[in-house]
Protein backbone atom coordinates (compact mmCIF):
# COMPACT_ATOMS: atom_id res chain seq x y z
CA UNK A 1 0.00 0.00 0.00
CA UNK A 2 1.52 3.42 -0.84
CA UNK A 3 1.75 5.94 1.67
CA UNK A 4 2.29 9.49 1.60
CA UNK A 5 5.62 8.41 3.36
CA UNK A 6 6.72 5.21 1.46
CA UNK A 7 6.08 7.17 -1.95
CA UNK A 8 9.06 9.41 -0.84
CA UNK A 9 11.20 7.21 1.59
CA UNK A 10 11.42 4.10 0.81
CA UNK A 11 14.41 1.17 1.18
CA UNK A 12 14.12 0.60 -2.37
CA UNK A 13 14.65 4.42 -2.93
CA UNK A 14 17.85 4.67 -0.46
CA UNK A 15 19.19 0.84 -2.46
CA UNK A 16 18.68 2.74 -5.94
CA UNK A 17 20.31 6.86 -4.55
CA UNK A 18 23.56 4.33 -3.35
CA UNK A 19 23.55 1.53 -5.99
CA UNK A 20 23.12 -1.36 -3.05
CA UNK A 21 21.10 -4.31 -3.23
CA UNK A 22 17.45 -3.38 -1.47
CA UNK A 23 18.46 -6.19 1.03
CA UNK A 24 21.43 -4.36 2.02
CA UNK A 25 19.16 -1.96 3.47
CA UNK A 26 19.13 -2.93 7.38
CA UNK A 27 16.93 0.16 8.80
CA UNK A 28 14.99 3.52 7.56
CA UNK A 29 13.70 5.69 9.78
CA UNK A 30 12.08 8.71 8.73
CA UNK A 31 12.63 11.84 11.67
CA UNK A 32 11.74 15.36 11.33
CA UNK A 33 13.79 16.69 9.27
CA UNK A 34 16.12 13.63 7.87
CA UNK A 35 16.41 9.71 7.25
CA UNK A 36 18.39 7.58 9.03
CA UNK A 37 19.83 5.31 6.60
CA UNK A 38 22.16 1.71 7.92
CA UNK A 39 23.24 -0.41 4.99
CA UNK A 40 25.16 -3.49 5.31
CA UNK A 41 29.01 -2.88 5.47
CA UNK A 42 28.41 1.00 5.96
CA UNK A 43 28.31 3.10 8.98
CA UNK A 44 25.06 4.54 9.66
CA UNK A 45 23.76 8.05 7.93
CA UNK A 46 21.49 10.39 7.31
CA UNK A 47 20.33 11.48 4.39
CA UNK A 48 18.20 14.78 4.01
CA UNK A 49 15.01 14.62 2.72
CA UNK A 50 15.85 17.15 -0.29
CA UNK A 51 17.97 13.95 -1.54
CA UNK A 52 14.81 11.78 -2.04
CA UNK A 53 12.93 14.21 -3.22
CA UNK A 54 15.38 14.77 -5.79
CA UNK A 55 15.61 11.13 -6.92
CA UNK A 56 11.84 10.82 -6.96
CA UNK A 57 11.87 13.43 -9.29
CA UNK A 58 14.76 12.13 -11.37
CA UNK A 59 13.50 8.37 -11.64
CA UNK A 60 10.22 9.97 -13.24
CA UNK A 61 11.86 12.04 -15.65
CA UNK A 62 14.47 9.22 -16.33
CA UNK A 63 10.79 6.77 -16.89
CA UNK A 64 9.40 9.18 -19.32
CA UNK A 65 12.38 9.18 -22.17
CA UNK A 66 11.02 5.45 -22.53
CA UNK A 67 7.65 6.69 -23.03
CA UNK A 68 5.96 7.89 -26.36
CA UNK A 69 4.13 11.04 -26.29
CA UNK A 70 1.60 12.22 -29.20
CA UNK A 71 -0.10 15.30 -29.28
CA UNK A 72 -3.71 15.28 -30.18
CA UNK A 73 -3.95 16.95 -33.40
CA UNK A 74 -7.61 18.81 -32.74
CA UNK A 75 -6.57 19.53 -28.92
CA UNK A 76 -2.63 20.66 -28.56
CA UNK A 77 -3.30 20.60 -24.98
CA UNK A 78 -3.98 16.63 -24.96
CA UNK A 79 -1.37 14.34 -25.16
CA UNK A 80 -1.72 10.34 -25.42
CA UNK A 81 1.01 9.19 -23.95
CA UNK A 82 2.49 5.03 -24.20
CA UNK A 83 4.47 2.57 -22.83
CA UNK A 84 5.26 0.46 -25.30
CA UNK A 85 6.83 -1.69 -23.15
CA UNK A 86 4.20 -2.58 -21.03
CA UNK A 87 1.33 -2.06 -23.61
CA UNK A 88 -0.51 1.09 -21.35
CA UNK A 89 -1.71 4.14 -22.37
CA UNK A 90 -2.58 7.56 -20.37
CA UNK A 91 -4.09 10.77 -21.37
CA UNK A 92 -2.45 13.78 -19.96
CA UNK A 93 -4.14 17.24 -20.01
CA UNK A 94 -2.15 20.57 -19.74
CA UNK A 95 -4.01 23.54 -18.22
CA UNK A 96 -2.84 26.93 -17.63
CA UNK A 97 -1.83 25.90 -13.83
CA UNK A 98 -1.06 22.38 -14.64
CA UNK A 99 -1.40 19.22 -16.08
CA UNK A 100 -3.43 15.65 -15.10
CA UNK A 101 -2.79 12.29 -15.60
CA UNK A 102 -5.05 9.25 -15.27
CA UNK A 103 -2.36 6.83 -13.76
CA UNK A 104 -2.14 5.91 -10.23
CA UNK A 105 1.17 7.65 -10.03
CA UNK A 106 -0.52 11.13 -10.55
CA UNK A 107 -3.82 10.11 -8.11
CA UNK A 108 -1.18 9.29 -5.12
CA UNK A 109 1.00 12.48 -5.75
CA UNK A 110 -1.92 14.75 -5.76
CA UNK A 111 -3.91 12.94 -2.63
CA UNK A 112 -0.31 13.33 -0.53
CA UNK A 113 1.38 16.48 -1.81
CA UNK A 114 -1.18 18.38 -3.10
CA UNK A 115 0.39 18.86 -6.75
CA UNK A 116 1.91 15.86 -9.12
CA UNK A 117 4.14 15.47 -12.43
CA UNK A 118 4.19 12.15 -13.21
CA UNK A 119 6.12 9.90 -15.91
CA UNK A 120 3.48 10.84 -18.43
CA UNK A 121 3.16 13.89 -17.43
CA UNK A 122 6.96 14.54 -17.80
CA UNK A 123 6.88 12.65 -21.29
CA UNK A 124 4.24 14.86 -22.82
CA UNK A 125 6.36 17.71 -21.55
CA UNK A 126 9.77 16.19 -23.44
CA UNK A 127 7.19 16.35 -26.70
CA UNK A 128 6.89 20.29 -25.95
CA UNK A 129 10.16 21.06 -25.28
CA UNK A 130 10.09 21.60 -21.28
CA UNK A 131 12.03 19.85 -18.55
CA UNK A 132 9.75 20.80 -15.90
CA UNK A 133 5.95 21.44 -14.62
CA UNK A 134 7.32 24.42 -13.64
CA UNK A 135 8.90 26.15 -16.60
CA UNK A 136 5.54 25.21 -18.78
CA UNK A 137 3.41 26.41 -16.42
CA UNK A 138 5.30 29.90 -16.23
CA UNK A 139 5.47 30.14 -19.85
CA UNK A 140 1.57 29.82 -20.35
CA UNK A 141 1.39 32.51 -17.40
CA UNK A 142 3.31 34.86 -18.72
CA UNK A 143 1.28 34.20 -22.34
CA UNK A 144 -1.95 34.70 -20.83
CA UNK A 145 -0.83 37.67 -18.99
CA UNK A 146 0.56 38.97 -22.04
CA UNK A 147 -2.97 38.30 -23.86
CA UNK A 148 -5.09 40.03 -21.36
CA UNK A 149 -2.42 42.84 -21.57
CA UNK A 150 -1.89 43.41 -25.25
CA UNK A 151 -4.45 46.43 -26.30
CA UNK A 152 -6.73 45.45 -28.56
CA UNK A 153 -6.43 46.10 -32.54
CA UNK A 154 -7.44 49.22 -33.61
Amino acid sequence: MVTAQNILYSKSAIARIENVDVSDVIRLEVWHSVVFVIIRGRRPRFYSKQQFKKHFVARRQAAARALVATQNIFNPNVFYVRNETKGTAYTVNFFTNGANCECDDFDNQKRFFGKACCKHIYAALNQIGHSSLRTYIEERRAIARAIVESPPAA
